[in-house]
């Protein structure tokens, strides 16, 4: 059992709408509703009456509602006495960040702050939610979050590259992106992804429509699969560090609309907190460092 499912079950109650819930703490009401659902499957009893003008808490949920105020205070009463001993930075991104940017703007940061990191790796339609309900303090992110309360701060794009088995006959001359129509495709991500969709508009404006071959949510599995022969594919330069060793090859596009964002986001809750504007700076530095570096 989720506890953060039970903070939201007492807001619920306490509102007595689940779209009214869902309103105020700026969460879209299916993500409200399935949280409920998955709190009421573990329970294994239904929490709330539904009714035309909203909802009403059932026998069962009467009983659970002392129980769940309890478990809401013990659980900030047990962070409390873990943030006096050691505070918690929380983090959340993608795939492709978690691969490269996060783990080296962590390391980054454990030279200057003794803190507890936490951790989760989740889709970008997941994080906004997760900054709103407080269960993360920063997300990396390849495309902007549109919220009242949530800044980011927007870092150097990272370019997207064509990546092609070692010996490909592209790497000995890249005839254009048209190319790419008679080439088996793998593709990073669901089709809902914003990377995804951001590789695929930029194809179709060249004209592009890829023979989708494979499709994989782990980059590292791409690589494999490039490497073995399986088909090419469009990823994010920082990832692409480890080309010799994992045997794949990489042809820069050099055209300036190939690229994705770089954005650190985070609640405007969190923004006056000496660990988060300490965070803040590390990520910065470290953006910088990387452009300052980069070819070009």
């Amino acid at each position: 059992m989720d506890t953060k499912d039970v903070s939201l079950f007492l807001a619920i109650a306490r509102i007595g709408s689940i779209s009214r819930t869902a309103e105020q703490l700026f969460m879209s009401q299916s993500t409200v509703t399935s949280r409920l659902q998955r709190l009421e499957r573990a329970l294994g009893y239904t929490l709330f009456q539904r009714l035309p003008g909203g909802v009403r808490l059932t026998p069962e949920g009467e009983r659970f509602l002392p129980l769940a105020e309890r478990m809401v205070q013990l659980e900030r009463q047990m962070e409390q006495l873990d943030l006096m001993d050691t505070p918690v930075l929380r983090v959340m991104a993608g795939r492709a960040f978690i691969s490269n940017d996060v783990p080296e703007c962590l390391q980054r940061m454990l030279r200057t702050a003794h803190v507890h990191l936490q951790v989760r790796m989740g889709l970008y339609e997941e994080m906004t939610d997760a900054l709103l309900a407080d269960q993360v303090d920063f997300c990396f992110v390849g495309e902007p979050i549109y919220h009242p309360h949530v800044r980011q701060i927007e870092f150097a794009p990272d370019a997207i590259d064509l990546v092609v088995p070692q010996g490909h006959h592209f790497t000995h001359a890249f005839p254009g992106l048209h190319a790419l129509a008679s080439e088996p495709f793998i593709a990073f991500g669901r089709t809902t992804a914003p990377f995804r969709q951001r590789v695929f508009r930029l194809l179709a404006q060249a004209g592009v429509h890829p023979n989708v071959r494979m499709e994989l949510d782990a980059i590292d599995g791409i690589k494999a699969m490039v490497s073995h022969g399986l088909g090419v594919s469009l990823l994010p330069r920082r990832t692409l560090h480890d080309a010799e060793s994992k045997r794949y090859a990489v042809i820069p596009l050099h055209d300036p609309a190939w690229y994705r964002p770089t954005l650190l986001a985070y609640p405007e809750s969190v923004e006056q907190r000496p660990l988060a504007q300490r965070f803040i700076e590390v990520v910065k530095a470290y953006y910088a460092e990387l452009e300052r570096n980069s070819p070009g």
